[in-house]
């Protein structure tokens, strides 16, 4: 590789780990949704610990919904993916600390260590360099 090339490959390859971590998301959502008995639930009664869980779930739709638009961002090669793949992932961050001081559920751990992991992969050399001021003209094709 010359020096003045950039490689687009690690940007590529979080964009598809980003797409990869929203697929992770909703399946687990609709995992967690299938364990609820949804016909016991009465209107009188407290609802189950189960129904609250699937409820503060719904609190992972934003931080989702910024990681799919990061993550396509990534693939196209948009600066603006950068921003939003570390907010989204603070947020998912923040959503796990939180339900994991009410609930204490299983799933939040692999989110977490799914979503350092992105941190410092976002943070890494290779990915920063492609994403530095001054970089989308060249992508534009103006020198």
């Amino acid at each position: 590789m010359e020096p003045d090339k950039t490689s687009y490959r690690p940007v590529r390859a979080i964009g598809l780990l980003l797409v990869l971590q929203v697929v992770g998301i909703v399946g687990l959502g609709l995992y967690e949704s299938t364990l609820v008995d949804w016909r016991a639930i009465s209107p009188e009664k407290a609802p189950p610990q189960g129904v609250i869980e699937v409820a503060a779930f719904a609190l992972f739709a934003p931080p989702a919904v910024l990681t799919l638009l990061s993550g396509l961002s990534f693939l196209l090669l948009r600066r603006r993916g950068w921003l939003l793949a570390a907010i989204a992932q603070g947020l998912s961050l923040a959503v796990c600390l939180w339900l994991y001081t009410l609930f204490q559920p299983g799933y939040v751990y692999p989110i977490m260590a799914y979503s350092i992991l992105m941190i410092l992969y976002l943070n890494s050399h290779d990915v920063r360099v492609v994403f530095r001021p001054g970089r989308e003209a060249e992508l534009r094709g103006v020198p």
